[in-house]
C-alpha cells in the first residue's frame, strides 16, 4: 500500500499555504504589556542621523499606569533624530527668541526634533489634563529643529518606543496604577462612566487605541484554530484517498 502513495500536489500546496498563514497570524500577535518596557528617570535619545520627518499628528492619552504621547511622522520610513530632557519646571524657552512659556504643570520633558518640520494643522497645543500629562506645545519650529515642551503634573519617569508602519515615537509617562474597577463609586450615573481604556498591546502595536473594545488577540486566536482545522481537515482527506488506491 505504501508503494502506491503519491501526494497530489494540488492537496500538498493547499496545505502548506494554510500553515503558512496561519503562521503568519501567529506572528502578527501584538506584544503584551510586558514587552513595552521599563519605565526609567534619564534623559533619552535615538532616531536615524539626518533621517528626515514632518510632523502630521499628536495624540495623548491616558491608561492604567502611564499617560501616553504619541507624534506621527506618516510620510517617513525612518524616525527623526530625537532627545528628550527631563527638567524640574515646566517653564521652556521658545526656539530661537529664547522667549519663556510657562506650560501646565511642574515639571516637563522638552522634546527636540532634528531636520523635521510641521505640516499645516498640526496641534500646536493640547492641554489634556491627564494625571500626569496637563499641556504639550510647540515651542519651536526653526531651521529643521522643531520642539515641544511636555508640561508634567510632577516629575516622572518615562519610557519611548519607536513605531513603524506608519512612523511614529511613542512616549509613555509614569503615573500611579488605577485604582480596580471594583472600587468605582456604583452611584455614577452611566454617561459620567469611563470609557474603557485600550490595552497596552494594543497601543504598542498601533500607537493609537483599538477600535474595539475586545481583546485584540481573540479574533486573531480565532482565525488561527478555524485555518488549523481546515489544514486538519485537507491533510487527513488526502491520507485516507491515498490510503484507498
Amino acid at each position: 500500500m505504501f508503494s502506491k502513495f503519491r501526494p497530489q500536489p494540488r492537496s500538498i500546496l493547499v496545505a502548506l499555504s494554510l500553515s503558512a498563514g496561519a503562521l503568519t497570524l501567529v506572528g502578527a500577535l501584538p506584544a503584551s504589556a510586558g514587552d513595552l518596557g521599563p519605565f526609567t528617570c534619564t534623559d533619552k535619545s535615538g532616531g536615524v542621523a539626518g533621517a528626515a520627518a514632518t510632523v502630521y499628528d499628536i495624540r495623548i492619552a491616558h491608561h492604567d499606569g502611564y499617560d501616553r504621547l504619541v507624534i506621527g511622522f506618516p510620510t517617513s520610513n525612518a524616525m527623526p533624530e530625537y532627545q528628550l530632557t527631563r527638567q524640574a519646571t515646566s517653564t521652556f524657552l521658545r526656539d530661537a527668541s529664547g522667549q519663556p512659556v510657562s506650560l501646565d504643570g511642574s515639571a516637563g520633558i522638552r522634546a527636540v526634533l532634528r531636520n523635521a518640520d510641521i505640516a499645516p494643522g498640526a496641534p500646536t497645543d493640547l492641554k489634556p489634563e491627564l494625571p500626569s500629562i496637563r499641556e504639550v506645545a510647540q515651542i519651536g519650529n526653526f531651521e529643521r529643529v522643531v520642539s515641544y515642551g511636555v508640561g508634567l503634573a510632577t516629575p516622572a519617569c518615562f519610557r519611548v518606543l519607536e513605531l513603524s508602519g506608519p512612523t511614529r515615537l511613542v512616549i509613555d509617562v509614569e503615573t500611579p496604577a488605577d485604582a480596580p474597577a471594583a472600587t468605582a463609586t456604583p452611584s455614577a450615573a452611566p454617561s459620567q462612566a469611563p470609557s474603557q481604556a485600550p490595552s497596552p498591546s494594543d497601543l504598542a502595536s498601533t500607537g493609537h487605541p483599538s477600535p474595539s473594545a475586545q481583546p485584540a488577540t481573540f479574533p486573531i486566536a480565532a482565525g488561527i484554530l478555524a485555518l488549523l482545522a481546515v489544514v486538519a481537515g485537507v491533510v487527513i482527506t488526502a491520507l485516507t484517498r491515498f490510503a484507498r488506491k
